[in-house]
């Protein structure tokens, strides 16, 4: 365990790796009485909660304000690309429940239990054609050929939008998410984009043709006409939705075949005993929490924190990933172990801001990483890991490719 020395003042935010079998950095914080201090992005000063209870406090009290974060004049800010964004991650309640719920219908466990079929038929598509351009002897990208158009296929069907206004999520997404990986002018050029193309599909007579009738975007569009949404609002909603729901299902598909790869004792149980498939992709969240960044918070009241208090006008920022590793409250955390019974992690986050498309993600992982058991278990990687490409400074981590080779 790294313990960072006090002297050291303020760390620089968001904490990167140098790759993807690197430790987590400064795990050492989990031993700090308080909370630690680190510089945002932007370079504004924020405290940092680590330790799972202390994750849990941030995300669920509601003097600290993701609204505030985004509006509050000369306030800290996240990053120079910020901008006041009034969706599902940018509002707090009564706001936030209200959108919440004109979204909830979509993603209820009796919505997503109707979704199997096609989320199979995607996967089983997608695999085959894995499995023909993966001889055993040329490498193929899970990542990119599988993980992605995957998570964007279903992500379409849940929107409602036909499969032609796909071509440049993933782009645009890497963009938005940036938090230091881009300029903060590419970052926003990114982010202006997928607006614009989603202000297309809502409000241009063209871009609504590509809508389906009963979708979920079509159904917030007429919650928007009957003025239960504002224009802000279905549009900021609309990014997340975008952004959120492909990019992180994708990232911890591939880090989560990655992390069975790189232990292979754990493959083949799993291989051996399907029973583990739901714990190995609860315990995949949890070791790999791909969002090691949570979303900062805005005090607006004075806020003890263990040995800290959060003054009114300061920003604290939940770090999931670490939370996820607290001694506290899992044994052995920097193991990754499919039998290990499934705990209360936090990759999905918690409180009223919990991820609305868990169940739907879990489904994805489960059916994918099932498939892959099944038509390919002699997979392996064609790189050592230790060369793939793990950018930072982004809200989603996680390998950018991943070469395999097939095998039968």
């Amino acid at each position: 365990m790294t313990v960072v020395p006090p002297r050291h003042g303020p760390l620089p935010y968001p904490f990167d790796r140098a790759h993807c079998l690197s430790a987590l950095p400064h795990t050492g914080l989990l031993t700090l009485p308080g909370l630690a201090r680190v510089t945002l992005p932007s370079g504004d000063p924020a405290h940092l909660a680590v330790r799972h209870a202390d994750v849990v406090r941030v995300l669920t009290d509601r003097r600290l304000s993701r609204r505030a974060m985004l509006t509050t004049p000369g306030g800290p800010r996240w990053t120079l690309a910020d901008r006041d964004e009034p969706s599902l991650l940018g509002l707090d309640p009564p706001d936030h429940t209200r959108v919440r719920r004109l979204c909830a219908a979509a993603f209820r466990r009796d919505s997503v239990d109707g979704l199997a079929p096609s989320v199979g038929r995607h996967v089983h598509r997608l695999l085959k054609e894995l499995l023909r351009a993966g001889d055993g002897r040329r490498p193929v990208d899970l990542h990119n050929t599988f993980a992605l158009p995957l998570a964007e296929a279903v992500l379409c069907d849940v929107l409602g939008v036909s499969s032609d206004h796909r071509a440049s999520l993933a782009e645009w997404a890497r963009r938005k998410l940036s938090l230091t990986s881009l300029p903060p002018g590419q970052a926003r050029a990114g982010h202006e984009a997928l607006r614009t193309h989603c202000a297309g599909l809502l409000f241009s007579p063209s871009g609504s043709d590509a809508l389906v009738p009963g979708g979920l975007l079509d159904r917030l569009r007429d919650a928007h006409v009957s003025g239960l949404l504002s224009r802000g609002e279905l549009l900021a909603t609309t990014v997340n939705l975008f952004v959120a729901g492909h990019a992180t299902t994708a990232a911890t598909l591939t880090n989560g075949v990655l992390a069975l790869l790189n232990h292979p004792d754990q493959w083949q149980a799993l291989r051996a005993d399907r029973s583990l498939l739901g714990p190995a992709v609860e315990e995949i969240l949890r070791f790999d929490t791909i969002a090691d960044v949570g979303l900062p918070r805005l005090a607006v009241a004075d806020v003890a924190i263990g040995a800290t208090t959060i003054r009114a006008g300061e920003a604290v920022v939940p770090s999931h990933a670490h939370a996820d590793r607290d001694p506290a409250v899992f044994d052995r955390p920097d193991s990754f172990d499919i039998t290990r019974a499934p705990g209360p992690h936090l990759a999905f986050g918690h409180g009223p801001h919990r991820c609305i498309g868990a169940g739907l993600a879990l489904l994805e992982l489960r059916t994918a990483i099932g498939a892959l058991i099944d038509h390919a278990p002699a997979l392996r990687l064609a790189e050592p890991a230790i060369a793939l490409p793990f950018p930072g400074g982004s809200l989603i981590g996680g390998v950018t490719r991943l070469p395999l080779f097939i095998g039968r």
